[in-house]
């Protein structure tokens, strides 16, 4: 759909509201000369501040929320007359929708909407049920015209409300309708029950008079039922709230070394503010980087309108609404956006990135939404921070390696050379007159110029990716087990994976698969033996790798004395990097009996 036809139908869903408000208005302006002064002012205004308490705290009912005072507006309506009714009914949803701050067309739409389907279920009532035509004498034809009366009411007011969301240009789903009749249906449930005790306890006629304490106690559940549903609600919604920012913050804190650092932040964002479309972008140098994406939220943004925001926006603001009145704002967002948030994300005072956050809804941020999107951009500058840090880090140790390379080379393997090309100098002169010391001194130089390519391929081999960062860490494994196979004719390695291996922290499957590599070495070349069984087994908590060999099997104090005098640290490494990640290194071996090493690693939450 372009841009001119939603416009289109967005006008043509005011144009509706405008109308129905108008006549709304005009129905209450009607009533209002026609309406009488009340017989009890107690019970009046009474009853009126029962009213404007059910429509302002709504309960919950499933994934939404529903008002109880049609049983009160219906009760108004017996006891004062309707032209009175649908004055106070117009005036205090007006209150109401003002005091939550709706804006003016919502607010007027609302408090009209509902007078016109109060004096529709009326008017229908008088034309479909004959038996108001005299008094209503028995308690089932009361009850009848009740419960019909409430569902007439309900079925016009849902129909208006639908009409305006089909109209409108934003996708109005069965869902979406389902999920709204389904609350509205609870509430037209609970006033119908509600009006048939008020006429089954009427009917009893036990010669009590009816004054305002009869009316106070009869409503007064009706209207603890809205406060503490509404508690209820706002508890619920701010616990959910809270929730939602410690999974948020565990689940960056977890990924902040990760290249999708904000993968799966979507199952708790939602839970912070409401929205339908939101997007995160950083900022490299001079370039806008989309690392977020969600709802209605287009990438496709040019970065001149960024860096535009980036003067602009320095604090979180809310858009000018409806965000037509600017231009460059709306040309960043979807059509459907009528409310926008900006959000600038600063790393020591300077514009690192920005979330850009869209609704379908114009009006006002609420206060509590406006705290979880200034806690999201604070977490978000931190975890940002924090891998600025790291990349630091992870750049210094590339230098810090650079250099250790570059004096190995210098100290090892370009003094080897240097002496290979001294004495290849030196048997090129003696090759005329001396060939016999020529030869001597070309078989010393091949040996070691063999042992100085040996090591430039170590070298080179040792800066290649590591073999889980490029394959995974099962792949890895069985790579390897292939290669320990194909050099070595005869061994017999047998791999066994069980169960769905996760994706572990880079560190973690680097551990298991240098633990895996040392292991069978260990087994191949110091036990004595051709074979090995390796089992990778994944648990809901850990992931266990188990190295058995059959071999002769060793004595690990001696072991361990043997490991810190010699060269080699494969059991002393295997074991402090275990202990650094957090897992547990594991070796159970005796004299003739062969080794079994177990690592069990943590598995990331």
């Amino acid at each position: 759909m372009d841009i001119h036809k939603m416009e289109k139908r967005e006008q043509k869903a005011k144009q509706f509201m405008l109308v129905t408000s108008i006549l709304g208005f005009v129905v209450m302006l009607a009533a209002g000369f026609q309406a009488a002064l009340p017989f009890s002012w107690s019970i009046f205004l009474l009853l009126v501040a029962f009213l404007f308490i059910t429509e302002f705290f709504a309960i919950p009912v499933w994934k939404g929320a529903t008002t109880l005072g049609f049983p009160i507006v219906f009760t108004m309506d017996l006891l004062f007359g309707l032209p009175l009714t649908l004055v106070v009914y117009g005036v205090v949803i007006l209150c109401v929708n003002a005091l939550q701050k709706r804006s003016v067309h919502i607010l007027s739409f609302n408090a009209a909407q509902l007078v016109i389907s109060f004096l529709g279920a009326k008017g229908l009532m008088l034309i479909f049920v004959p038996v108001l035509g005299r008094s209503l004498e028995t308690l089932p034809e009361t009850m009848f015209y009740t419960a019909l009366f409430t569902f007439l009411f309900y079925v016009i007011n849902h129909t208006f409300v639908d009409l305006v969301l089909l109209i409108r240009p934003q996708p109005y789903r069965f869902r979406d309708w389902k999920q709204k009749t389904t609350v509205e249906s609870v509430g037209m449930m609970i006033s119908i029950v509600y009006l048939g005790l008020f006429f089954l306890l009427g009917n009893q006629n036990r010669g009590e008079v009816v004054d305002i304490f009869s009316f106070f106690f009869f409503f007064s559940p009706l209207v603890a039922l809205s406060l503490i549903g509404a508690s209820n609600v706002k508890l619920r919604r701010e616990k959910d709230r809270l929730l939602g920012l410690v999974n948020l913050n565990e689940d960056l804190n977890e990924r902040i070394p990760d290249k999708k650092w904000l993968a799966g932040v979507e199952k708790n964002l939602s839970k912070l503010f409401e929205y339908d479309g939101i997007g995160i972008w950083t900022k490299e140098g001079s370039t806008w980087t989309n690392q977020l994406s969600l709802g209605i939220a287009d990438p496709k943004k040019e970065r001149t309108n960024l860096d535009s925001f980036e003067e602009k926006y320095r604090e979180l603001t809310v858009a000018p609404s409806p965000i037509q009145k600017d231009e460059q704002v709306r040309n960043s967002f979807h059509p459907y956006v009528k409310t926008a948030v900006l959000c600038p994300l600063k790393v020591e005072g300077d514009t690192a990135g920005f979330i850009l956050i869209g609704k379908t809804r114009s009006g006002r941020i609420r206060p509590e939404e406006s705290k979880m999107m200034k806690a999201l951009v604070n977490q978000l500058e931190v975890l940002m921070k924090g891998r600025s840090l790291i990349d630091e880090r992870e750049h210094r140790m590339i230098l810090q390696e650079r250099n250790r390379i570059a004096r190995e080379i210098h100290d090892g393997i370009a003094q080897s050379v240097a002496a290979a090309v001294m004495k290849l100098e030196v048997a090129k002169r003696q090759a005329p007159g001396k060939p016999d010391k020529a030869f001597e001194l070309l078989h010393q130089v091949i040996p070691e110029l063999r042992s100085s390519l040996s090591e430039i391929r170590e070298s080179i081999y040792a800066l290649r990716p590591f073999p889980t960062e490029e394959h995974g860490l099962v792949q890895a494994l069985k790579e390897e087990a292939d290669r320990v196979r194909s050099l070595e004719k005869g061994t017999q390695i047998t791999l066994t994976i069980k169960g769905d291996v996760p994706i572990l922290k880079p560190e973690k499957e680097k551990l298991v698969y240098t633990t895996f590599k040392e292991s069978v070495q260990n087994a191949l070349k110091h036990a004595g033996t051709a074979s090995a069984d390796i089992v990778l087994t994944s648990t809901e908590d850990e992931v266990i790798l188990e190295v058995s060999d059959a071999g002769v099997g060793l004595v690990l104090k001696e072991a361990l004395i043997k490991a810190r005098k010699g060269k080699h640290f494969g059991i002393v490494n295997m074991s402090e990097e275990a202990g650094r990640n957090g897992a547990s290194f594991q070796i159970d071996s005796e004299a003739g009996k062969g080794t079994k090493i177990t690592l069990s690693v943590p598995a990331d939450r």
